[in-house]
């Protein structure tokens, strides 16, 4: 495979697996369902589980040092007899060259995911073939973790698997949850796809390049050459900011990156410290205050 390993990744589930592609992490919350017997959730969350861990995903080799982290929590909102609405986090990182570390590359809050589900339900899933509602649902989301985690190691490296998401997307469009209304607004799956492959956010991929393997892929090395590279690659994410200050994409970015960016900008010297918390201000208003730790520590 033609990723670099930067990490060792642990294993966090006991279930027995064969290593494929993904370390992911999977919870299914089904605290406010007034159900006796849960046990279609346990099931639930373990051939979820099994799916996303045990399937090949990518053409290349990946070692289980290679695999890609990711965590899916699934908050069921409403269930009747195999129907099932939830809202879902759905996280990735990928790790940094000579550190423990994980830099997060994608965080996203879906409130519209809507499929059946039975127990001992085998998880059907082919590209280009019949819609599966959960196993699309997955598919779509692991298509795009891919998609941004190849690009964090090359100029587009990950454009094919975000094609495999979109043409998820264009199948599924008539299911519920699916189109452009979903989740009552723009931050949803339809404008999400729609954003990572519109040209006009091409810098947020330039951004996700330069950000990871020349910045943080070498702050071990040079830590201030790496906060200025860093801070250049913000420059790009003012791009996109300029042209649709409100996008989904935005949001996605500083959603996985505020924490992070944080402690990065601390540890940077003076000079810098105020040019970084006034553009940070600028590209992400609603966290503006939390931005103030950078100059205060």
């Amino acid at each position: 495979m033609k990723r670099i390993f930067f990490g060792i990744v642990s294993i966090l589930f006991l279930y027995p697996v064969n290593a494929q592609d993904l370390n992911c992490q999977v919870q299914v919350d089904a605290s406010t369902v007034q159900l006796t017997n849960k046990q279609i959730f346990v099931d639930l969350q373990q051939s979820i589980y099994q799916f996303l861990n045990n399937r090949k995903w990518v053409q290349e080799e990946v070692n289980i040092n290679e695999r890609i982290n990711a965590t899916f929590i699934i908050r069921i909102t409403k269930y009747s007899i195999d129907n099932f609405s939830a809202e879902v986090q759905v996280q990735s990182s990928r790790p940094v060259y000579g550190s423990s570390y994980n830099s997060p590359l994608f965080s996203f809050l879906d409130r519209d995911w809507k499929f059946q589900y039975s127990q001992a339900q085998p998880m059907d899933f082919q590209d280009g073939s019949n819609i599966y509602g959960l196993t699309t649902l997955l598919a779509f989301y692991t298509y795009i973790i891919i998609g941004l985690d190849y690009n964090s190691f090359s100029k587009d490296g990950g454009i094919d698997y975000l094609n495999k998401a979109l043409a998820l997307r264009n199948a599924a469009i008539n299911e519920a949850g699916w189109g452009p209304s979903s989740a009552k607004g723009s931050r949803n799956k339809y404008y999400l796809i729609d954003n990572l492959l519109d040209d006009r956010f091409k810098p947020i991929h330039t951004c996700f390049y330069t950000y990871h393997l020349k910045g943080m892929d070498r702050f071990t090395q040079d830590k201030e050459e790496a906060q200025m590279t860093i801070f250049k690659s913000l420059g790009e994410i003012k791009k996109v900011f300029d042209a649709k200050p409100n996008s989904v994409l935005l949001r996605v970015f500083f959603n996985a990156k505020k924490e992070e960016l944080i402690s990065i900008f601390s540890q940077s010297s003076p000079s810098i410290k105020n040019r970084v918390v006034e553009l940070l201000k600028l590209l992400d208003p609603g966290n503006a205050s939390d931005y103030d730790q950078i100059t205060s520590s």
